[in-house]
């Protein structure tokens, strides 16, 4: 993709641009914005590097594109949320308007480049900008761990005290420190270069906690020579340095150094460019002891001799949550018409009580024919609308399912959280993880969901994660055979996601498959995974296979990209269980679900169970499966209606329809050894 770099000066956002050339993007223009008041330096911005703004005009003439550049007055970080919305004479605005006034001089550009390393701040705000403008976000740098990247940059640094002897290292990465403002740190840093800045960095954040990387505001950088700097480099002539406090600066007197390097140069440097493995430490030996599947085994033949019948839509409120689920349309024959009956009808039940489109947490979509895709997002990105109901888009999850009747195109379920309505724009209790940048890190979303949704306001932080597949995240694309490696990629995602944000307690998940052949290796992945898990909790004690329970392995008809698995599921920060209300245990007794199972004397094969607490009530997360459908009725029509429940099932089997079931048509289902069964239910209560 052709894209414009923004650029600061500083290390992060040219060593980005190296990292976009190596994942062969083109650059075409670099873009900054700098103070209105050129004799200004700092403008205590929220988002902006301002310091040594006075060098940016060179970079152009080293790298021989354009620069566009536009002013911003200081104190404008008028929105400081950190999942931003276009707010009126905010600095980021004026980031909007730099990047449509390049993409009207260049209507070819794609994508923006931009140097973010944790700061879920900056990203958010170039993210969003991008998206008004249809542009691909590219942060490669996202998510790195710190002490290793820096190893990577000093890596591919000059050595400035020894460039005399080694030809090529004066073409090489060259970034020296201009500001400091962390302990340990003071005037006699200024000008360094990064490799004789690292063991000083390693050593403060062994004592101190100092970020490696300056990602805490401790320094910021210039960088004078890279090799992607093919017209010429800065010479540093001179370094005047100030000092206010504990703050300490330089501004650094450069001269521009014309010179025409090689084009093989700078491919040799991008060879020798380190890039994070696809897989980490133990996910790579997974792959390397499951035994190699190299292609589906042949074309897979799904005879339709389906029931017709589809649930009805069922709503169903538990506690802070309403359960919309089974939307579907006949009463229309395309595939746009009935989408447009299912959001006209969820709008509906969402006026009817009061509650905004922001509030739906998670969303799931069944689709008969995956070639019909791109027409559904269409309408489902259009009901959410970003702009206007906020930047939180539902987690998803999204299969083809030919269980669906041949009428039907569509079936929709969704979480809504029912707590703080109101009647505000932006749901403020709404918590998630929303990227869309292009990383080595994770994929970013395909469409519009959130990575991970949560309440703010849960000491748990249970999270709705999307749906995962073996997405190659610096290119999205499908990773190829061994299908294994696909497998082993799609739950390392969704294992990612959790460690980013903190929730590695696995309370519900579904795994679907689109090949039964990979149906051994999906297993052992599993389990693979909970034998190595390093965030157990105490209320397990011995149950060391408790979480392996978890899990409805699902065998459906098509995944998003021709995916072979697909990894979501409910997670939750801490098992936090509060036993000392008595009121509580009373008024729940008569709703626990397990009591109820106890009572009927059911025998729930695989029968699993996690229980948390928040809010005044315990919420249970029950996994199970079911092989007698007389058992299976009585569950359905006992269950308290305070409980929800999935059950997925293959509409060949008669079975009646209740009022506050979510019901999911697929063609097989397994426990996670593997064993297929009649049902399977995922049950909140």
């Amino acid at each position: 993709m052709k894209f414009i770099a923004l650029i600061s000066g500083g290390k992060d956002s040219f060593y980005n641009i190296f990292h976009c050339l190596k994942n062969n993007h083109e650059l075409i223009a670099l873009g900054n914005i700098y103070p209105k008041e050129s004799e200004e330096q700092e403008l205590d911005s929220f988002m902006f590097q301002t310091v040594g703004h006075d060098l940016i005009d060179y970079y152009s003439k080293c790298i021989g594109v354009p620069l566009f550049r536009r002013s911003i007055l200081r104190n404008t970080s008028n929105n400081v949320e950190l999942n931003y919305t276009a707010t009126q004479d905010d600095e980021i605005e004026e980031l909007f308007e730099l990047l449509r006034t390049v993409k009207d001089k260049i209507p070819d550009l794609e994508a923006v480049s931009v140097g973010a390393i944790l700061s879920s701040y900056q990203r958010t705000r170039v993210e969003n900008v991008c998206s008004r403008l249809g542009l691909v976000v590219l942060s490669y740098l996202w998510q790195r761990d710190q002490a290793e990247l820096m190893g990577e940059m000093c890596l591919m640094s000059k050595d400035v005290n020894n460039v005399e002897n080694d030809t090529n290292s004066g073409n090489k990465f060259d970034a020296r420190i201009i500001k400091v403002a962390a302990i340990g740190l003071n005037e006699k840093h200024l000008g360094m270069s990064l490799p004789m800045m690292q063991p000083v960095l390693q050593k403060l954040n062994q004592l101190y906690q100092v970020h490696i990387c300056g990602e805490g505001g401790e320094f910021e950088t210039m960088v004078l020579d890279a090799p992607f700097f093919q017209h010429g480099y800065l010479e540093l002539i001179d370094i005047v340095k100030c000092s206010d406090g504990e703050v300490h600066n330089a501004r650094l007197k450069v001269k521009f150094q014309p010179r025409n390097l090689s084009k093989s140069f700078l491919l040799n440097q991008l060879d020798q460019l380190p890039v994070p493995s696809i897989f980490g430490n133990n996910w790579q030996d997974l792959t390397q002891n499951l035994p190699k599947q190299q292609a589906k085994t042949g074309e897979q033949r799904f005879e339709n001799h389906m029931s017709n019948a589809l649930p009805q839509t069922t709503i169903n409120k538990t506690n802070d949550k309403l359960y919309i689920s089974n939307l579907q349309s006949r009463k229309s024959e395309t595939v746009e018409k009935q989408s447009e009956d299912i959001f006209t009808e969820l709008a509906d039940i969402l006026h009817s009580n009061e509650i905004p489109r922001n509030h739906i947490l998670s969303a799931s979509l069944l689709i008969r024919d995956m070639s019909n895709f791109g027409k559904i997002n269409k309408i489902y990105n259009e009901f959410l609308d970003l702009s206007k109901y906020g930047p939180l888009p539902p987690s998803r999850a999204c299969v083809g399912s030919k269980c669906l009747p041949e009428d039907c195109h569509v079936q929709l379920s969704v979480v809504v959280d029912v707590k703080n309505t109101g009647k505000e724009k932006i749901n403020k209790n709404k918590g998630g993880l929303h990227v869309q940048g292009r990383s080595y890190w994770a994929p970013c979303n395909i469409g519009p969901y959130s990575q991970s949704t949560w309440l703010n306001d849960d000491a748990n932080q249970v999270s709705f994660i999307s749906g995962q597949i073996g997405l190659v995240p610096q290119s999205m694309e499908i990773l190829g055979t061994p299908l294994t490696d696909q497998i082993v990629l799609a739950l390392q995602h969704f294992d990612t996601l959790c460690e980013t944000i903190g929730a590695q307690e696995k309370l519900l998940m579904t795994c679907y498959i689109s090949d039964e052949s990979v149906l051994d290796s999906v297993i052992k992945t599993w389990a693979f995974y909970c034998s190595n898990m390093n965030h157990r909790s105490d209320l397990w004690m011995d149950k060391s296979d408790d979480v392996e329970k978890c899990l409805v392995l699902v065998k459906i008809s098509e995944l998003p990209r021709g995916a072979v698995a697909e990894f979501g599921g409910v997670t939750c920060k801490r098992l936090i269980v509060d036993d000392n209300d008595s009121d509580k245990k009373e008024r729940e007794e008569n709703d626990d679900v397990s009591t109820v199972f106890q009572k009927l004397n059911l025998n729930i094969e695989g029968f699993h169970n996690t229980t948390v607490s928040a809010f005044g009530y315990n919420r249970n997360f029950i996994t199970g499966f079911v092989d007698s459908r007389e058992e299976l009725e009585l569950i359905l029509e006992k269950t308290p209606k305070s409980a929800q429940i999935t059950l997925y099932y293959n509409p060949k089997e008669i079975i009646t329809f209740h009022h506050h079931i979510g019901y999911y048509p697929v063609e097989k289902l397994f426990d996670y050894r593997g064993k297929e069964h009649r049902f399977g239910l995922h049950i909140r209560s």
